[in-house]
């Protein structure tokens, strides 16, 4: 009887070796698979959803802020370039800010928050996510702004708009500016209205999923357009 205890010992417990020997394997491979996949494409494309916290951003007839919109189109678009091979990073993945406390300057260090994570991140593409707003409310579609004077940004922001126009029939123009995002950082930076919340038809779309990843998906064809030229 002590033999056969001591035989059944032995088998779990070479059982319970076997198992952690797998699970070690299993673990390395996931790992390794990992890694691979991140090198599979030196380049890594930083994705700002715009706003959050206390700044909310524009806000639709509904009650919807960018800043959520922002976030949750920056996720899917994220996604997307993660599941092609890139590297993926996101300045915010919640709906709080990166001012810290919501005191006086908040906009200011959210701003500069951001601008630290670029610079850490030494990435390849920006794009910031954001919603647009026009007095009259009949104006519709994503629209693309870039820094006056840089010309790889011009040349992305270019690409997007000829992308974006092509699936929704618009004739929009990229529109040079001094923004932040895109003046502080020396990688190529776009700031990618998606659509305009001021539009109530429009703003209806903008909360879909499939709205959604319509968009997110141009996007990405217009960042592949940009890399092709």
């Amino acid at each position: 009887m002590f033999v056969v205890l001591k035989r059944r010992r032995l088998v779990i417990v070479l059982m319970v070796l076997i198992a952690l020997e797998l699970a070690l394997t299993t673990a390395l491979c996931v790992r390794q698979f990992a890694s691979a996949n991140d090198s599979l494409i030196d380049f890594t494309v930083v994705i700002d959803a715009g706003h959050g916290g206390i700044d909310g951003g524009v806000v639709s007839a509904n009650g919807v802020k960018e800043s959520s919109l922002n976030l949750a189109y920056a996720k899917t678009l994220g996604q997307l370039f993660e599941q092609s091979g890139f590297n993926v990073v996101y300045t915010r993945t919640t709906e709080d800010g990166l001012y810290g406390l919501p005191t006086q300057g908040f906009k200011r260090r959210d701003m500069q928050a951001r601008k630290n994570i670029v610079d850490k991140t030494c990435p390849n593409l920006v794009l910031s996510i954001h919603m647009n707003k026009f007095s009259a409310g009949y104006r519709s579609g994503p629209q693309v702004f870039y820094q006056q004077g840089k010309a790889d940004g011009e040349v992305l922001a270019a690409a997007l708009q000829q992308v974006f126009n092509d699936a929704t029939g618009n004739a929009h123009q990229s529109i040079a500016g001094d923004y932040y995002i895109c003046r502080e950082i020396k990688c190529p930076a776009a700031i990618v209205e998606c659509g305009f919340l001021s539009n109530d038809r429009e703003a209806e779309l903008l909360q879909t999923e499939e709205h959604r990843i319509m968009i997110c998906e141009q996007i990405f064809r217009g960042v592949m357009l940009y890399l092709a030229k």
